[in-house]
Formats: C-alpha cells, structure tokens, sequence
C-alpha cells in the first residue's frame, strides 16, 4: 500500500505543479510589456516596466528594472561577459527587451522570471524542500 500512497502524492504534486504552470502563463499574458532604455548611468529611481541598459556607446556593462512581482526591490544585473554571473540583453525593434539567462533572485522576494520580449514569464515557485 506504500506505492498507492507514493502515486497519490506524486498526483498531487502534479497538479499542484500544474495550477502554479497555469497561472503563471495567466499573469504573463496579462502583464505589461517591458521596455528598453538605453543611459549612460543607471538613474537613482527607476520606472517599473523598464529595464535600462547602461553603458557608453557599443559597450554595455549594467542593466537594471524594478522587480516585477511589486515588492519595488531594484534589480541590477552584470552585462560584462568576463565577470559571472552574466546576463545577456537584446531590445527589439517594438521596444521590447529580452534578458537571458532568467533572472532569479536568492534574497527578498525570491522571484524566479524570464523576460522575453519584453513579457515577464514566471518560474515555478521552489521551497527549501525543493533543494534537498
């Protein structure tokens, strides 16, 4: 009777799995677009929905955007390929940015989010649980 016990909480976390796949794509359908700003310096306050890439010229070296979950956290990001970890961004001739890798944060809110044209599309939730 284990193994009944052991599929039927392998089901729940499924569907459990399920929902939280289901309504992530739910809040990344209705979510606005991110933008992209190219500065030379990262301003003091930053505009939700914007990521703006600092640098001079062709040369970039930071990114930053206000969280999208809404805790209002600033989130910086290194665009220098030789210092890790290191993302990569690309604007789009609408105005939209994409960020690779996925932007996941290991302090405050924990948001875990790719930006993909300029949508923001939400990881899975992890628990401690989760890392064992």
């Amino acid at each position: 009777m284990k193994w009944l016990a052991w599929i039927g909480q392998s089901l729940a976390h499924g569907v459990s799995s399920f929902r939280q796949w289901r309504l992530s794509r739910q809040r990344s359908v209705n979510a606005q677009r991110f933008g992209y700003l190219r500065v030379d310096e990262v301003p003091d306050a930053l505009k939700p929905a914007i990521v703006y890439v600092a640098g001079e010229g062709v040369y970039i070296w930071a990114a930053a955007m206000v969280c999208p979950c809404g805790c209002g956290d600033v989130i910086e990001l290194n665009l220098l390929r030789k210092v890790r970890p290191c993302w990569s961004v690309r604007g789009h001739a609408d105005g939209t940015v994409t960020l690779t890798p996925s932007v996941w944060r290991s302090r405050g809110c924990r948001s875990h989010f790719f930006v993909r044209h300029g949508r923001i599309d939400w990881c899975l939730a992890m628990t401690d649980s989760d890392y064992v």
